[in-house]
Order: structure tokens, then sequence, then C-alpha cells
């Protein structure tokens, strides 16, 4: 006999208004190098290779409030767009760490490959979707 779960959509909107809705997302960008870390890495790992200087700032945003979509079969929450100018003599990275404000470990982790050089002046923006779902 087969059986199937299915998750009440507010059951979703209930766990990503206590995860998200309200919270405050950061993003950094980051250089891996031989530090060995990976998405299971502290968000206090990941700051010690965070760039730094040069006019760096680490985004921050409050994440707002979202809605169930069908076309998703998800409850999404409002896009973020995660904007980064480089300053000085500009700088390089090779990961977006994007975390909630907080907690020990990171949301999740984009990795660039090659690494990401910017010029002072030049810009780069993260677009980034988070959503709960089954």
């Amino acid at each position: 006999m087969a059986q199937s779960t299915i998750i009440s959509t507010k059951e979703l909107q209930r766990q990503a208004e206590l995860c998200f809705e309200g919270e405050t997302l950061k993003v950094m960008l980051a250089s891996v190098g031989a530090t060995g870390y990976t998405e299971e890495s502290t968000v206090a790992n990941w700051q010690s290779v965070e760039v730094t200087g040069l006019g760096y700032t680490r985004f921050s945003t409050v994440i707002g409030t979202g809605s169930y979509s069908n076309s998703l079969a998800a409850y999404t929450l409002p896009s973020i767009d995660a904007v980064f100018t480089a300053g000085g003599t500009g700088w390089g990275y090779d990961r977006i760490i994007i975390y909630i404000d907080g907690a020990t470990y990171p949301h999740s982790i984009i990795a660039e490959n090659p690494t990401v050089f910017l010029q002072s002046g030049q810009t780069q923006t993260y677009r980034l979707a988070l959503r709960q779902d089954d």
C-alpha cells in the first residue's frame, strides 16, 4: 500500500515565520584559502576570513513577510539583493556566506570559481531567494 505525506501550506508558513520573517539576514564575502572551511563551519570561522577594509561592508537587511506560491509549492520570502561595491584598490573573494544574525552556523554558502576580483567602484549583486518547502 503506497503512502504519501502532504505538508500543510499553513505549516510551511508557520516555519517560515519562525525561521525568517523579521530576522536580520547578513551576507559576507570571504576567501576560503587553505582553511578547509565548509558549510559546516561556524559563522565565526567564516568571519575570520571575511574581506576587510578598502570600503567593504557586510550586507544586512531585515527579512520581510512572505506568502505561499502555488507554482513553486513553497512559502517564499521577498527576494533580497545583496549589493557589494569595491572601494580602495578593490578586493577578491571566493565564498558568499549567508546567515541569520546571531546564528552559529550559516544558512547557506555560494562558492565562486574562479575567485571574483572587484576593482574599485565595481559592483556585484547577489539576488537571494529564501523559501520554506517540503
